[in-house]
């Protein structure tokens, strides 16, 4: 062979097998079906109420089996650009008057079907930290003692809100802006949170929170709330020490009074990685200011949308609103996917006259002037087990004894709950 031909030869067989590689150049899009992706969950809950009247009135003894099913999909049809839509049916199990009926039922925490959440996301606009979400969302910050999603309950809580995030690789802040719609006044709620890794087992996160709701007064007319304050969580001794520490000022008007108002957090425990089922030790305190009904300022903290159930008891008598909470806790890890608490709540009051406030918010039993300060006993015991990412399991037992408070203010006694959980994902 030449060596002409040995060239020509060379380049068509460099050319031939270079066709891939201009064809690589010019992708294909894919399908429109790898850009979606669909998941959801399906959880069901019983829970059993015993002894609650004289406690919360009501109904002495009851049992239903809550259902929580939300589907949701989730598109990204170019880069920087997300979609995401949550509907959401919820309801009290097996209370329709037949199988072929549809009545509402009457318990509140249902709401049959409904938008759980549907936002657009525009992320890294321009190759920069910004990005912004659109549309009805959850909004979940810290430990969510002011803004959570409130995912214990069966309807839970979103928002439908504008929201900008910058972030960087150990610094992330956010605003946002959130209004509700009513006929008797509007309600608007934003602010601005900050989070920043001071060191891989150290976080600070700094926030200003502001409500201004139209009708929010004890009076009816108008409630502006400025929060702000910070929160500092960390661990240390090789991951055996851990702590939590949170604090927050609020001012403004509830008209026609003023409004000013704290409440603070502080939580610690101890490790023993070394030791069969890892036990921990811990301690929490929580403390809420309340009202002084002597003075015309308001004084009662207002802890805004916050997910209380996990923090002030599980039977949901308490929140943080007029309470100081003593709390030791014991847990164990008996397999790496279950854990084992067994905790104790000491509930006073800083002002009796002021009340006892559920996690809800609202006032589970008024105040009295001479009232003990001594609100109630609670003892919890939970077990949680994670079979795999597809499905966890949940059950547990709550006693609470209601103290001196209750004695003084009308009935007293001793309400129980127990529950059982099992949530499957898909």
């Amino acid at each position: 062979m030449t060596a002409n031909k040995t060239k020509i030869f060379l380049s068509l067989f460099i050319f031939l097998l270079s066709g891939p590689l201009w064809a690589e150049g010019e992708k294909t899009p894919p399908p429109w079906y790898e850009k979606v992706s669909v998941g959801g969950e399906i959880r069901l809950r019983s829970e059993t109420q015993i002894d609650y009247a004289n406690i919360a009135g009501g109904v002495d003894d009851d049992s239903f089996v809550l259902l929580r099913v939300r589907p949701h999909i989730e598109a990204k049809p170019t880069s920087g650009l997300r979609l995401f839509i949550q509907p959401q049916f919820s309801r009290v199990f097996a209370q329709e008057e037949s199988t072929i009926a549809n009545t509402a039922a009457t318990r509140t925490n249902n709401d049959d079907f409904d938008l759980h959440q549907g936002y657009i996301d525009f992320q890294d606009i321009g190759g920069s930290p910004l990005s912004l979400r659109l549309g009805r969302q959850e909004l979940n910050y810290g430990d969510q003692r002011l803004v959570g999603a409130f995912g214990w309950n069966n309807v839970g809580r979103n928002f439908d809100a504008a929201k900008a995030s910058l972030k960087w690789e150990t610094l992330w802040v956010e605003a946002f802006f959130s209004l509700i719609e009513r006929v008797a006044g509007n309600q608007y709620f934003g602010g601005l949170y900050g989070h920043w890794d001071v060191r891989p087992s150290m976080a600070y996160e700094p926030f200003v929170l502001v409500l201004r709701d139209n009708d929010g007064s004890a009076t009816g007319a108008s409630l502006t709330l400025v929060t702000f304050g910070d929160r500092l969580t960390g661990k240390f001794y090789d991951d055996r020490i851990d702590y939590g520490l949170e604090a927050a000022l609020q001012a403004g008007k509830s008209q026609p009074n003023t409004h000013f108002a704290y409440a603070a957090h502080a939580a610690g425990g101890y490790t023993f990685l070394e030791t069969t089922w890892r036990p921990r030790l811990g301690l929490d305190f929580n403390t809420a200011s309340g009202d002084d009904p002597a003075t015309t300022r308001v004084e009662r903290f207002n802890n805004l949308f916050p997910t209380n159930h996990d923090k002030y008891g599980y039977i949901d008598f308490a929140s943080w609103r007029n309470i100081y909470d003593i709390s030791p806790v014991f847990s164990l890890q008996p397999v790496a996917q279950g854990l084992i608490e067994l905790s104790y709540h000491l509930f006073l009051l800083p002002e009796v006259s002021d009340g006892l406030f559920r996690s809800s918010g609202a006032q589970l039993r008024a105040g009295a002037a001479g009232a003990s300060r001594v609100a109630g006993h609670e003892i919890d015991l939970s077990a949680k087990y994670t079979w795999n990412k597809w499905a966890h399991f949940l059950l547990g037992y709550s006693l609470f004894k209601g103290g001196d408070f209750f004695a003084d203010t009308g009935t007293n006694g001793t309400a129980h709950f127990l529950y059982i959980q099992t949530q499957a994902n898909f």
